[in-house]
């Protein structure tokens, strides 16, 4: 058996995480293309609660190999074809949810159980990779087991019933790994490669906001409403990689007390934030909005995005939670001003402004460190 990359002295993300990503990102872009469309320049309660359903159980997909893998990948054989195989149930996913998701609800519930299946058997043929922590792997891959089976059983109810059942399920299966964890104490999280792993998608989902304002000019007609709102999508998009990229090298700190659950799951806001904002740039352009859902869609995704970002920081480098609370209540309070301004064009100007104001709030504290 091959060694573990844990022990590794420079440990990156491998070529095959890499690819899993891009599957992954392919999924997700279909669930976020749901808040893509408007209907009389409003979005209906069924594509709010579609976006939801659907992005939670595709963000933990995703997680919950990345928490395996951090601890137990090898990149051998056996696990490149388990991973390969999530793969191809994911490409499968990502095409049933593009159509009604409720027509093929058994089926997305399948490729769901199969992902979750492989990677409880994952866990538990790990089980003696690391030897005096083999107890945590078996049982926690049988208990995420019996999560798969208690949401694959949700195809036997009718709606809504169905939806609660599935989620009793997902909402288990993200509690076990810290449920058993706090039981057996298993191997501290490596998190140099978490933070890495974490990093790397951001970057793919900040690609698909770029992807997101090119499919918004296609097919208009160019005005200066339209000039400026490409210009200021893209630097949105600028001022989010240097806001979350900025002060990255921080998350690594060796002294910091947040463990790697913790930071998986605020990622779960700043993806959807990501998300929302990415859809706030393509309706801005597109000029298909009401601006009352403009508005609501503005400030949540600002919030998650902000949410999910601050809160490792806030955690990990004690040292700067006063400006971390200190500029992100400026930004968001800049925010709720400018959302009220006559257009959404003008909005998106006014909230990237916002977010290039917490750029250079942030150098006030970026003396205080070394890069390494």
């Amino acid at each position: 058996m091959k060694s573990l990359k844990y022990y590794d002295k420079n440990r990156h993300a491998t070529w095959l995480e890499l690819f899993f990503d891009l599957i992954f990102v392919v999924a997700i872009g279909k669930v976020t293309h749901i808040l893509g469309h408007v209907h009389h320049g409003h979005f209906e309660p069924e594509q709010v609660w579609t976006f939801l359903l659907l992005f939670v159980p595709l963000w933990w997909i995703w997680s919950s190999h990345t928490i395996y893998a951090n601890r137990f990948d090898t990149d051998s054989n056996p696990h490149r074809l388990a991973t390969l195989f999530m793969m191809l149930l994911l490409i499968v996913l990502s095409a049933l949810i593009e159509k009604i998701p409720e027509v093929n609800y058994p089926l997305v519930m399948a490729c769901y159980f199969g992902i979750r299946v492989i990677i409880s058997i994952m866990y538990i043929s790990s089980r003696r990779k690391h030897d005096d922590r083999g107890k945590f792997s078996a049982r926690l891959g049988f208990a995420l087991l019996v999560s798969a089976v208690i949401s694959l059983s949700s195809i036997l109810f009718d709606p809504p019933m169905r939806y609660l059942v599935a989620y009793l399920g997902i909402f288990l299966d993200i509690l076990l790994p810290v449920i058993v964890g706090s039981n057996l104490k298993p191997l501290p999280t490596h998190t140099e490669h978490l933070v890495e792993r974490l990093g790397l998608l951001t970057l793919i989902l900040l690609g698909e906001s770029v992807i997101s304002l090119s499919a918004g000019l296609s097919n208009i007609e160019w005005d200066r409403y339209t000039v400026m709102t490409a210009i200021t999508g893209f630097i949105m998009v600028c001022s989010i990689w240097w806001i979350y990229f900025e002060s990255f090298y921080l998350l690594s700190n060796k002294e910091s007390s947040m463990s790697g659950h913790s930071l998986i799951y605020s990622h779960l806001f700043l993806f959807m934030g990501l998300a929302l904002l990415a859809n706030l740039i393509r309706h801005a352009i597109l000029n298909d909005i009401a601006i009352r859902d403009f508005q609501i869609m503005s400030i949540i995704g600002m919030a998650l995005f902000f949410l999910g970002k601050q809160y490792g920081y806030f955690v990990a480098v004690p040292k700067i939670r006063k400006y971390i609370i200190q500029n992100t209540l400026i930004v968001l309070s800049l925010g709720g001003l400018v959302i009220f301004l006559p257009r959404v064009q003008y909005i998106l100007v006014g909230l990237t402004a916002t977010m290039i104001c917490y750029v250079l709030l942030n150098f006030r504290y970026r003396g205080m460190f070394i890069r390494p």
